[in-house]
């Protein structure tokens, strides 16, 4: 007697709900200041709208601060670097999920009770020597 061959079917993975992609994933300036941008993009299955905090808003500016974003959806993030000396800083992203009727980001996060997901982008600055 034969038996039957069980050929396993290959799993599919799930995306998370709430997943977000940063590039690039860090942020280089000198001490002079400068811009970088970035591409943020969902990468889950839900609606998330995210709130953009800095460890130095003297020398740091973003923008947006607020914002929605569509699964698969992508913005800009904009970093602007002022003169200033250089030290450890980052920005932290905080995600929560979105309602597909929400039209105020800053409202929205204020009072979504979803649990907040973290990414970090790293902040890097470069001593530049004049001659």
């Amino acid at each position: 007697m034969r038996q039957a061959c069980l050929i396993p079917t290959p799993s599919v993975p799930t995306r998370p709900s709430v997943s977000l992609k940063i590039f690039p994933p860090f942020a280089e300036f000198i001490d002079f200041g400068g811009a970088s941008r970035h591409i943020l993009t969902n990468d889950g299955t839900c609606r998330v709208v995210f709130k953009v905090k800095c460890s130095n808003n003297e020398v740091f500016k973003v923008s947006p601060v607020y914002a929605f974003l569509d699964p698969g959806g992508t913005t800009e993030l904009q970093v602007l670097r002022r003169e200033g000396p250089p030290k450890q800083d980052k920005l932290i992203i905080l995600l929560k999920e979105a309602k597909k009727g929400d039209k105020d980001a800053r409202v929205t996060f204020t009072d979504s009770t979803h649990t907040v997901h973290k990414y970090m982008l790293p902040l890097l600055t470069r001593i530049v020597e004049e001659q």
